[in-house]
C-alpha cells in the first residue's frame, strides 16, 4: 500500500524576511508613488477651484442707483369694481361717471407718475387724453402708489352706442406739449418710460 508523499516544508531559515528599504528599486517605487499622490492631490484641488461658482454680492451698496425703471400698473378699479381686461368697461357720460383708481408701483420712488386716459388715440387721429391725474413721489421710500382720475370728461355724446378703445398710460416723466415730440401727447423727455393697459369702452347716458 502506497502512502501519499508530501514535500517537506522548507526550512524557516530559507525564507527570512529581508529589508528592501535601501534597495534602488524600492526607492524608485516610493518616489514614484509620492509624485503620483501629489499630482492627484493638485488635480483635485484645481478641479474643486474650477468648479466653484462665487455668487455675486447681494449688498445694496453694489446696486446702480442711477438705473431708471419703468412704472407698473398693479390694478385699475372703478368706484364699484376692478376693471376686467380687456373689457368692455361701461362708464356714464358726465358727472355720474365716477373715478378711476390706478394702483401703481415704481422702484424709482422719487419719480412723479403721470396718468393719461386716451380714447381712440390712433383712430383716426392721435387725440389728447380725456382724463388725467398724478401720483406724487413716495414720502417713505415705498414703491407702491395710487392715482385717482376723475372720469367726468371721459365719454362724450358721440360715444353713446359706439364701442371705443380706451388706453390708460402711466408715464414717469411729464409728457411734452403737442408739437414737441412724437408720438403726440405721449412723447416724454429723454429717459422717460411708460406702461399702459388697453380696454374696450362703452359709454352710456348719465344715470339719475
Amino acid at each position: 500500500m502506497s502512502e501519499p508523499r508530501h514535500p517537506l516544508p522548507p526550512h524557516p531559515d530559507r525564507n527570512r524576511l529581508q529589508s528592501c528599504g535601501r534597495s534602488c528599486l524600492a526607492r524608485t517605487v516610493h518616489e514614484t508613488c509620492r509624485i503620483v499622490g501629489i499630482s492627484v492631490l493638485m488635480a483635485c484641488v484645481t478641479g474643486c477651484l474650477a468648479g466653484c461658482v462665487i455668487p455675486p454680492s447681494l449688498s445694496l451698496d453694489n446696486q446702480d442707483a442711477g438705473v431708471n425703471s419703468p412704472p407698473a400698473i398693479l390694478s385699475i378699479t372703478s368706484d364699484s369694481q376692478a376693471l376686467p381686461e380687456p373689457g368692455p368697461v361701461v362708464f356714464d357720460m358726465g358727472a355720474t361717471a365716477g373715478d378711476l383708481s390706478i394702483s401703481l408701483i415704481d422702484t424709482d420712488t422719487q419719480d412723479q407718475l403721470y396718468v393719461r386716459i386716451f380714447v381712440d388715440y390712433n383712430t383716426p387721429n392721435r387725440l389728447d387724453a380725456r382724463a388725467r391725474c398724478q401720483a406724487p413721489p413716495s414720502s417713505n421710500s415705498n414703491p407702491a402708489r395710487t392715482a385717482t382720475c376723475k372720469l367726468n370728461s371721459l365719454c362724450v355724446a358721440e360715444d353713446l352706442g359706439v364701442q371705443r378703445n380706451m388706453t390708460v398710460v402711466v408715464f414717469d416723466r411729464e409728457p411734452l406739449p403737442p408739437g414737441e415730440g412724437e408720438p403726440p401727447f405721449q412723447a416724454m423727455p429723454a429717459g422717460g418710460l411708460s406702461t399702459q393697459r388697453f380696454y374696450f369702452l362703452k359709454c352710456q347716458p348719465p344715470q339719475t
